[in-house]
């Protein structure tokens, strides 16, 4: 399974951060201001088969943690054990309810692996609370939010309570910001309407790429490409080639343009 990361270390500008959404890290860093956490990582994903172009990623996130930390999560595997994506990966574990909060440290005892997952966050200063909100938008496109905090042990339960509306709150709003467009039943019917190469070349056309560049990576003619590009507009009904991209990239068809690296 593949990861599309947007990353804005320590709240700021990513390497890709051109990219993405103008209003996201605006976003993140208000977040912050108002629950006193440390760090925001989202995970927006679809529990449905939707048909994408071959080297589409099949989860979206988005995190503030450290680059010193998003780069020993890639090199240890963490992904494999850390509890945040665990429903996302394992597909026949049921997804939490909407609104619904978990303390995610407390798969700890369900694994060694886990375990030792937590230990080296905390040793690294990512927090020791780690809370993990569920959300879902009217089309049923999911999220999870995850919240760190450094809060003491005896007082970790009744920090739960008490910021419990606050944080549904603003996991939701996250979400909203992220993925509020997503549907991923629409998107489904509409991509069988839409060939493979027809959606590869709409993915590369969103990223920018001319008709020769897009027939350079695809190994076909700049009039094929030409030609794939005119019947997915067709297909989607628009007016021309910069509204068929929007609606793809609105409808969730095609993934946003590439806004960080995979890991």
């Amino acid at each position: 399974m593949h990861f599309d990361l947007a990353h804005f270390p320590d709240y700021q500008e990513g390497f890709f951060g051109g990219s993405a959404k103008p209003d996201t890290l605006v976003t993140l860093v208000e977040l912050r201001k108002e629950l006193a956490c440390l760090h925001i990582t989202h995970v927006g994903y679809s529990n449905l088969a939707i048909a994408r172009r071959g080297t589409a990623a099949d989860v979206a996130v988005t995190t503030t943690l450290p680059f010193s930390w998003v780069m020993r999560y890639s090199a240890k595997g963490y992904h494999k054990v850390d509890p945040l994506l665990e429903s996302v990966i394992a597909p026949n574990k049921p997804s939490q309810a909407s609104g619904s909060i978990r303390n995610l440290a407390q798969d700890i005892k369900t694994s060694t692996e886990i375990e030792r997952y937590f230990h080296d966050r905390e040793t690294r200063n990512t927090g020791n609370l780690f809370l993990a909100v569920s959300t879902s938008n009217n089309h049923g496109f999911k999220g999870i939010t995850e919240f760190t905090f450094n809060v003491d042990k005896s007082e970790q339960t009744s920090f739960i309570e008490s910021m419990r509306q606050r944080l549904v709150a603003c996991a939701g709003r996250l979400h909203t910001i992220l993925h509020g467009n997503r549907n991923p039943a629409l998107a489904a019917v509409v991509a069988k309407l839409l060939t493979k190469r027809e959606l590869d070349c709409l993915y590369w056309a969103a990223n920018g790429k001319t008709d020769g560049e897009i027939g350079e990576i695809l190994d076909i003619a700049r009039w094929t490409v030409v030609t794939y590009l005119q019947n997915a507009k067709n297909k989607l009904g628009c007016a021309n080639r910069t509204s068929t991209v929007a609606t793809a990239l609105a409808l969730g068809v095609i993934e946003m343009p590439v806004i960080a690296n995979k890991f």
